[in-house]
Formats: structure tokens, C-alpha cells, sequence
């Protein structure tokens, strides 16, 4: 199961992989020398050692220092995403976490995983080639979340984007997660003995394949949740419902045939009927759920109306890069492509027929940096107060003798201040 999730921890790096070298090429037309430095990162983990893990900051060399620099958050990228070579010939710096195995870290995510992301962002802000008012933070699925969650407890972000990225905790990894498992155990259980013991066999019988590979990965999320009443708890971990504290502009990208993160968490003016493919009781919608009444809104529904714009545009019919259309005078942008109805077979679309490039938008945040894109909001600044008490949910102060160390009380104040 584990290799089977190494194959498929996200859906887009299977077209990346084949579409790669022809937008690489086209965009490393002018060729830069980096510096790539691999920067050890320790944190306390939930259990109270200490772990280590590396992020990866490579920057040009001739460019003029500091350089704006754009966190890839969770999920790596190699060198031959197309997004590497756009970001390097623009002069600008990345930061990729390096020792990223998909099984461990995706269990981990709203833990440990989210300690090392928030460690290793504030690692990276404090390098002096890096200018710290021009970092946008971005991700994709699970790593949407994580920057959505970033964004959420930081300040001083110049911005951020999320692709496909999960913003409802409860409804989308464990009321929706296991409704849509369910299907796929009923199917499961019809193989004979043998059969069930094949994991091939086993993702060839369920009618959601593509999540039920998934599946089993983020089953430890739900250990974060003891107490199922715990509404606080839930609503600390889903960025939807922490809106008022987003303090830098923010774009979300995605799209109408989701299957793993509906749409409807991120927006409900999109949301398709289910499609010919899924079963006549199958759910997609918020309201479907039994879910507490502060999680039942969509983002786009706690975002003051003048703060944001949505737009739709068709899939594209054959290959292209997209330029998301957003609008530069409202701080959140949704930017949705429109696929047509969610189908069983899909992934977080149905068609990677094009590649999506956020270098315009990036641009026009730069262009303003963090001095100008961030606003300093009363429940942000209770977020702070709360981790500078060592009392935040997502990053709580653990108990070591090494103060130093990022996820103790110490480290949190000061991080703060």
C-alpha cells in the first residue's frame, strides 16, 4: 500500500511527469547558475523528541540580493516541474522540503508535519539572500491545506496559493473520506479471499479507485480528534472556518470535477450535481453531511463579499498553459476550471491536458510585498497571543530540555515577537 501511494500521493504528478520537459524547455530559455543549500531543520514532534528534517533553498546566483522567494509547502517539487525553471528565470529563490516520504509525512500532516512546514518556514524567512517581505507560500491538495494552514497562523507572508487544497478539516478527511470508502469496501468484500489480498486486484474492483488509494494514508488524522464533540478543535484545524484570521491575499485554484476535495468547501457557486458515473446516493455538499453548523459554510461564504472575486472558465480543449485570471484589487480570488460533474474515475480532475502558471500573480504581489498585502486582524493577533501562551491547537509548546529548539514555549515567543 505504502509504494502504491508513493505512485499516486498526488494525482498531478503523473501528467508533470509527462508534460515536464516540454514546458521546461520552453521556459529555461535563459539558463541561471544556483545556489542550492540544503538547511537541517529540527522541531519537537507530538511525541516530544526531537526530529529532523531538510528544506532545500536554491537561489540564483546573479541575481540581486535579497531575492523574493516562493515556499513549496508539504509536497516537493524536482527540478523537473515546470514551475522550478519559470521561478528560477525570474531571479527568484525556492524552498522544497527535501526527506519528504508521502506515507509518513501525509499521516502526520495536521502534527508533525504541519510543526516541520511552520519550522521551516520560519527558517527560510530569517536567510539574509532572501527577502523576507516577498515569500509566497504555495500547495497542492494536501499541500494546499498546509498552506492555507501556514497562512492562518503566520503574519508576514507577501502571499499564498492553494491548488486543490483541502479547507474543511471535518467534512473533507473524515465524513466525506469515508463516505466515499465505503463504496469501494462494499466492492472490496465481493472479491473472493485471494483476490482481497491483492492490492491490484483490490483498486481494480472499487468504483473510486483513485481515493481509496489514498485513503488508508490519512487515516491518522483522525487521531488528532479525540473528542468528536470538540467543535473548537475542528474548526482550529479547517482554514474555512479561520478566514477572519487569513492576514495576506490568497488565491485558490480548482476544479469542478474534484473528487477528492469537493469544491463545495471552497465555494458553492460551482458545485455540479453528481455525476453518470457515481451512485444515486452519493454525496458532494456540505449540507449532506452531519457536521457542526460553523462547519457547514463554504470559505467563500465566511470572506467578506468586497474582499473577494471568483471566476470560471472552461477546461481548455487541448493543451495550454493558464494564466489564473484573478482580480488584483480584492484580496481573495477564487479561480475555478470548470470540468463538468465530479465522475468516479477521477482524481482532482479529470483531464491534465494543461498546466497552471502563478507567476503573474506572484509578480503582482511582489510588486506590493508584505508591507502592503498584510493586515493585522483581532483574531490573528489572538492566534499569536495563544502560541506565544503555548496554547494554539495546530502548534502547541511542547515540553524539552532544548528551548531552542522549534516547538517549544521558548522558541513560539519568540517566533511571535
Amino acid at each position: 500500500m505504502k509504494n502504491l501511494f508513493k505512485k499516486n500521493y498526488f494525482i498531478f504528478s503523473i501528467i508533470l511527469a509527462l508534460i515536464s520537459n516540454i514546458i521546461g524547455v520552453a521556459c529555461a530559455n535563459e539558463k541561471h547558475k544556483v545556489d542550492k543549500r540544503d538547511i537541517e531543520i529540527p522541531f519537537i514532534t507530538k511525541s516530544g523528541a526531537i526530529d529532523r528534517r531538510t528544506v532545500r533553498v536554491v537561489i540564483p546566483e546573479t541575481a540581486e540580493k535579497p531575492v523574493p522567494l516562493v515556499f513549496f509547502a508539504h509536497y516537493p517539487i524536482g527540478e523537473d516541474h515546470p514551475a522550478f525553471a519559470e521561478i528560477i528565470n525570474k531571479g527568484w529563490a525556492l524552498a522544497i522540503l527535501a526527506d519528504f516520504e508521502p506515507f509518513k509525512h501525509s499521516a502526520a500532516l495536521i502534527d508533525d508535519n504541519l510543526v516541520f512546514n511552520s519550522a521551516a518556514l520560519s527558517a527560510v524567512c530569517k536567510l539574509p539572500e532572501i527577502d523576507r517581505t516577498r515569500i509566497a507560500v504555495i500547495g497542492e491538495s494536501a499541500g494546499g491545506y498546509i498552506s492555507l494552514m501556514l497562512t492562518t497562523l503566520h503574519l508576514g507572508i507577501c502571499t499564498s496559493v492553494s491548488v486543490v487544497g483541502v479547507a474543511n478539516i471535518r467534512f473533507n478527511m473524515i465524513d466525506y473520506f469515508d463516505h466515499v470508502q465505503s463504496y469501494n469496501l462494499k466492492a472490496v468484500e465481493k472479491l473472493n479471499a485471494k483476490d482481497r489480498g491483492n492490492m491490484q486486484r483490490r483498486l481494480e474492483a472499487m468504483p473510486m479507485p483513485v481515493l481509496g488509494s489514498l485513503y488508508d494514508a490519512f487515516i491518522p488524522v483522525k487521531d488528532n480528534f479525540p473528542d468528536k464533540n470538540d467543535v473548537d478543535r475542528w474548526v482550529a484545524f479547517s482554514p474555512a472556518a479561520m478566514t477572519s484570521s487569513f492576514s495576506n491575499p490568497i488565491l485558490f485554484t480548482h476544479f469542478t470535477s474534484d473528487l477528492l476535495v469537493p469544491i463545495d468547501q471552497i465555494t458553492k457557486n460551482f458545485t455540479y450535481d453528481r455525476g453518470e458515473t457515481l451512485p444515486d446516493d452519493f454525496k458532494l455538499r456540505l449540507s449532506e453531511f452531519d457536521i457542526p453548523e460553523i462547519l457547514q459554510r463554504s470559505l467563500a461564504e465566511t470572506i467578506p463579499a468586497e474582499d473577494l472575486s471568483e471566476r470560471v472558465v472552461p477546461a481548455p480543449e487541448k493543451f495550454t498553459i493558464l494564466d489564473p485570471e484573478f482580480d488584483a484589487n480584492k484580496r481573495f480570488n477564487i479561480f475555478v476550471v470548470d470540468e463538468g460533474p465530479v465522475e468516479a474515475k477521477a482524481g482532482h480532475l479529470k483531464d491534465a491536458s494543461f498546466y497552471i502558471s502563478y507567476i503573474t500573480y506572484f509578480e503582482t504581489q511582489f510588486a506590493l510585498s508584505s508591507r502592503k498585502t498584510n493586515r493585522l486582524t483581532v483574531e490573528k493577533l489572538v492566534l499569536l497571543a495563544e502560541r506565544y501562551a503555548g496554547k494554539c491547537a495546530p502548534l502547541p509548546a511542547r515540553v524539552t530540555a532544548d528551548e531552542t529548539i522549534y516547538g517549544s514555549a521558548a522558541k513560539y515567543r519568540g517566533n511571535v515577537l
